[in-house]
């Protein structure tokens, strides 16, 4: 049955960050996100909530960056300082980021020794763009973000348009079972940057051992871990590497799963609600 106690210090935080506030994610369907009531909305008094039990690490989502609007540089500046612990933060990195952006995330990271940045391959045009993120910020403060919809693998749609363009065949997932989309839906084709292992394999060249697994179909549903077996599978194949992976958690003992499959945090957000 699995313990009953969550293990608050495998845990991380997650907080969604949209137009200022922090907001309830649910199933990637970002134009209905409300904010969050346990804070009404305040990303900081979150912070603290969750320090409350425990929690020590945490993961932001600036959904604001990542839609490609502005980066809320300064709210995730305060976040940091009051987080206390590590802090990984998706921003939408693309690796064709203005001079103006890089300034501010160079700024953000010098200024926050636990903060760390993620690049996810929702956003990120291919891998070549975590190369670019280690030209602005050193590689141990980065993080490869793996993003998922529905066991399928997402990219950006720049990659999935690039991919669809130039290759005939059709991709397969990490388990070589279900085809590969694109962040607007669309199948993608096998080529550099269509296959996760192909997305960590060149993190691993750069020294990147950070990684973050997310299923945004999963997210704030609660219908148990979907990610375990492909944490499984990575950290048996790349045993170096630091996992990070949530979505669907509904219970401490989904959380205690998902770490004995190999993750050193679990993302949670929904599933604590009622304690904060």
């Amino acid at each position: 049955m699995g313990s009953t106690q969550w293990p608050f210090g495998d845990l991380a935080g997650v907080i969604d960050l949209a137009g200022g506030q922090s907001v309830h994610a649910i199933a990637g369907q970002r134009e209905s996100y409300a904010p969050t009531r346990a804070s009404d909305g305040d990303p900081v008094a979150l912070v603290r909530q969750y320090r409350r039990l425990g929690i020590q690490s945490f993961y932001i989502a600036d959904l604001d960056a990542i839609s490609g609007q502005a980066l809320q540089a300064a709210l995730l500046g305060e976040i940091a300082a009051e987080a206390g612990g590590e802090v990984l933060v998706d921003l939408g990195w693309s690796g064709a980021e203005s001079e103006t952006v890089i300034d501010a995330i160079t700024t953000l990271v010098a200024s926050h020794s636990c903060l760390g940045i993620i690049a996810a391959t929702e956003t990120a045009h291919s891998p070549k763009a975590l190369s670019r993120l280690a030209e602005c910020v050193a590689v141990e403060r980065i993080c490869l973000g793996l993003d998922f919809r529905g066991g399928q693998f997402l990219v950006s749609k720049k990659l999935s348009d690039r991919r669809m363009k130039h290759q005939p065949r059709v991709a397969v997932d990490w388990d070589h079972r279900t085809p590969l989309l694109g962040a607007g839906g669309n199948e993608v084709n096998v080529e550099v940057g269509s296959t996760p292992s192909q997305w960590i394999d060149h993190a691993i060249k750069l020294e990147i051992n950070r990684l973050v697994i997310l299923d945004i179909a999963s997210v704030g549903k609660q219908v148990g871990a979907v990610t375990g077996e492909l944490c499984r599978e990575i950290k048996q194949a790349n045993p170096k590497l630091c996992i990070w992976s949530g979505g669907g958690i509904r219970s401490p003992s989904d959380a205690h799963q998902l770490i004995q499959q190999g993750c050193s945090r679990c993302l949670i957000a929904t599933a604590l609600h009622g304690l904060l």
